[in-house]
């Protein structure tokens, strides 16, 4: 059986409606953070088409989506390697040649000791089994952890420098995102090897729907893993106002988070039913504060006020959906 890794891209079948995006947060070694986005939508109830590359601004919050023709737009099918006009993107590699009337972005940037959520027969990266149900509206996958980062940017007339700093990968693929969901993710605590990513959604089903969560803790070379086809537990979960209180258990591992929204956030955009449209508030200021309990010992805790988050649709409902 041929494993479709997460990191491949999903779309050569032009079906619509489809969207595909990769989500590489760059951080310096002070924690000034840059996030970009490239990828493709196509419209389930038109012809229209577009490639594109959001670039978010940790230090202002400034966001630009950037559409390209989708002959801009090539990626290679058996791994990540997706040239998008001027730039390329892979999992170890980021180069931009950006020059538009509003930014311009040149550099590149390596990617080294990345840290993959793990991929196997039985479970293919976060989603485990889920991967392999055809019907999923969104799916979702963690391709690096937390890795080291070297290189230099030029933005504007700005210098950003990368040499010891720290990434992060994912992506999302599907025909529609999640319709309530809280995200969080980090790797910028005071332990240099700890690394957060949390996700609870209300995932469409056909003419339904259903909740599922994934949270991982990485620290050094171990990924602690929650998820329910891990068949771990949720003991305690909380939404009040703007934080999040969440315990999760699976069998003598114990993980406790504190989430709280950040100050300031830009809108991502994202696929609706005809265009890609700015709607996901992200924080690149939010905050996690994550403690590790083995066999009822801590083993890890610690904060950040350096997180990605999302907060989005029907809380109530999300929480409730899965106590």
């Amino acid at each position: 059986m041929i494993i479709k890794r997460p990191e491949q891209y999903h779309g050569n079948n032009n079906k619509q409606p489809f969207f595909e995006g990769w989500y590489h947060k760059m951080s310096t070694s002070n924690g000034e953070t840059l996030v970009l986005i490239p990828g493709i939508y196509r419209s389930g109830v038109s012809e229209y088409e577009t490639a594109f590359l959001m670039i978010y601004q940790g230090s202002n919050g400034n966001l630009e989506y950037i559409p390209y023709h989708v002959s801009d737009f090539d990626c290679n099918k058996k791994d990540y390697s997706l040239h998008l006009g001027e730039n390329y993107f892979s999992l170890d590699k980021v180069k931009l040649n950006l020059n538009t009337e509003k930014i311009n972005l040149n550099g590149t940037i390596l990617s080294n000791d990345l840290k993959p959520w793990p991929v196997t027969l039985f479970e293919p990266g976060c989603m485990g089994w889920y991967a392999y149900v055809p019907t999923m509206e969104c799916f979702h996958g963690i391709l690096s952890m937390n890795h080291t980062l070297n290189g230099q940017l030029t933005l504007n007339n700005s210098k950003l420098n990368f040499d010891g700093g720290k990434g992060y990968i994912e992506k999302d693929w599907g025909r529609n995102f999640p319709k309530n969901w809280i995200w969080a993710q980090s790797n910028h605590f005071q332990d240099s090897e700890l690394s957060v990513s949390i996700s609870l959604a209300t995932i469409p089903w056909k003419k339904s729907q259903f909740s599922g969560y994934i949270v991982g803790v990485q620290h050094k070379d171990i990924l602690y893993r929650f998820a329910p086809y891990r068949r771990s537990k949720i003991t305690n979960i909380n939404f009040e106002e703007n934080s999040l209180e969440w315990h999760l258990k699976n069998g003598d591992t114990e993980v406790q988070f504190i989430v709280e929204r950040g100050s300031r956030s830009s809108l991502l955009y994202a696929p609706d039913k005809t265009n890609m449209v700015p709607k996901v508030a992200e924080y690149l200021d939010g905050k996690i504060n994550c403690r590790l309990i083995i066999d009822g010992k801590t083993v890890i805790e610690d904060q950040t006020d350096k997180a990605a988050l999302e907060i989005i649709g029907n809380t109530d409902t999300l929480i409730e959906s899965v106590k």
